[in-house]
C-alpha cells in the first residue's frame, strides 16, 4: 500500500448459530425465508423480554437503554456517530440471518435448517436469541402460520467451514426436547489474520442477492474500490456501535487509492428479483440484487481482512435478511498450494 501503510480492521467477535427446526404439519414457505424469519423472530423477541405491553413504541420508553429487545433488533443512535456515520438514522442491526434451505415445500416432520450470526456484543445474547427462535416455531411461521419445533443448536467452534457438523467445527449447543443449554460457546473473531489468497488474483462470488447503491441507483456495474467503501462502511459502522472495545482507524483514504491498483477482470454477475411483505407497511416490498462471480486482479492482499469479514457481516441493503453474503476463493487455488498458503 501506498507508503507502506497498512489499514488494520478492527476485529469482531461472532457467534454462528445453527436451528435445526421439524414442521409439524405439511405447509408451504417461500423460497426466500430470510424476511419471514428475522420477521418472526423479533416478534417473538419482543414477547420474551418487553414488559411495558405492545402498544409501547421503543424510541420513547422509559426501559429502551436497559431493554434486550433494542440492543438486538431495533437498535437506535444513543450518542452523536463519528462524522463519517452523520446522517444514520439508527445502528446497524448485530445479526444476520443465513436461510440456506430452498425448499417451498413441507411434510410434517421436514427439517428446516437455518443459521443465525450474532455480532459484536449482541453474541453475549444467545439465550434470549435460543428462546425467541423457540417461542417463533411454535407459534407458526409463514402467513398460515404453520407450527415448527426446535429440535436443536448447534454452535461453530472454529471457522473452518460452515457446510457440515463435524465434530471438530461445531458443536450443539441446546437440547429442544429438554429446553436445556449443553455448554457455553466461545465466539469466534474476525478477521483472524490467515490469509487465504495469493497475491494478485482473487475471485468473490455473490451467493444470495446484493443491493449495492452507487449514487442512490441500484446498479451491477462498479469498480473494486466502490465495493470496498461499501464493505469498509459497513464494517466500520458494526465495530463501531457494537464492538465498544476496538479502536477504529477513520482515516481509510490510502487503502481507498490502494483498491484503485485492483481491477475486475471479468464480471459474471446477474439480477435475481424477489419480493418481501412488509407487515409494519402492509405492503409488498421488491428486494432483488445482484448474484455470480467477480474476478479480480492486482495486490489483493491489503484487503483480505475486511474480505474475510464481509464474508460473515454480509455487504449491501438487506444483510440481515440475509442478503449479500459473499464467498472468497482464490482463483489459482493448485498455485497457492504449492506457495505453502494455508487456508480454512
Amino acid at each position: 500500500m501506498h507508503g507502506n501503510t497498512l489499514y488494520r480492521i478492527p476485529k469482531i467477535p461472532y457467534l454462528r448459530l445453527r436451528f435445526q427446526t421439524v414442521a409439524g404439519q405439511r405447509c408451504h414457505l417461500p423460497v426466500q425465508k430470510g424476511s419471514l424469519l428475522r420477521g418472526a423472530f423479533g416478534h417473538a423477541l419482543r414477547r420474551t423480554v418487553c414488559v411495558m405491553g405492545p402498544k409501547q413504541e421503543c424510541q420513547p420508553c422509559l426501559l429502551r437503554t436497559q431493554c434486550i429487545y433494542p440492543r438486538l433488533f431495533e437498535t437506535f443512535i444513543e450518542e452523536p456517530a463519528p462524522r463519517f456515520l452523520r446522517g444514520l438514522k439508527t445502528a446497524p442491526r448485530p445479526y444476520v440471518f443465513e436461510p440456506f434451505d430452498t425448499a417451498t415445500e413441507y411434510a410434517a416432520g421436514t427439517a428446516l435448517a437455518f443459521d443465525l450470526i450474532l455480532l459484536g456484543r449482541a453474541a453475549a445474547l444467545y439465550p434470549y436469541a435460543i428462546y425467541a427462535v423457540d417461542l417463533m416455531a411454535k407459534a407458526g411461521l409463514g402467513a398460515k402460520r404453520h407450527p415448527f419445533t426446535l429440535q436443536q443448536v448447534m454452535w461453530q467452534k472454529n471457522d473452518a467451514g460452515t457446510k457440515s457438523l463435524d465434530e471438530n467445527g461445531w458443536e450443539r449447543l441446546y437440547d429442544g426436547a429438554s429446553q436445556r443449554l449443553l455448554v457455553e460457546p466461545n465466539p469466534l473473531v474476525i478477521p483472524n489474520g490467515a490469509s487465504n489468497s495469493c497475491n494478485g488474483s482473487l475471485q468473490l462470488e455473490f451467493l444470495t442477492p446484493t443491493r449495492l447503491k452507487f449514487k442512490n441507483e441500484l446498479t451491477m456495474d462498479f469498480t473494486f474500490r466502490m465495493l470496498v467503501f461499501k464493505m469498509l462502511r459497513c464494517v466500520l459502522e458494526l465495530v463501531h456501535f457494537h464492538v465498544p472495545e476496538a479502536t477504529v482507524d477513520w482515516e481509510f483514504h490510502d487503502l481507498l487509492v490502494a483498491a484503485d491498483e485492483v481491477q475486475v477482470a471479468n464480471s459474471h454477475l446477474y439480477w435475481v428479483d424477489w419480493v418481501r411483505r412488509s407487515n409494519r407497511q402492509q405492503t409488498t416490498m421488491k428486494m432483488g440484487g445482484l448474484m455470480g462471480l467477480l474476478n479480480l486482479e492486482g495486490p489483493v492482499e491489503p484487503f483480505m481482512d475486511l474480505l474475510r469479514t464481509s464474508a460473515v457481516v454480509h455487504v449491501g441493503k438487506g444483510a440481515v435478511f440475509g442478503n449479500g453474503k459473499v464467498g472468497v476463493v482464490s482463483a489459482d487455488e493448485h498455485s497457492c498450494k504449492r506457495k505453502g498458503d494455508n487456508r480454512d
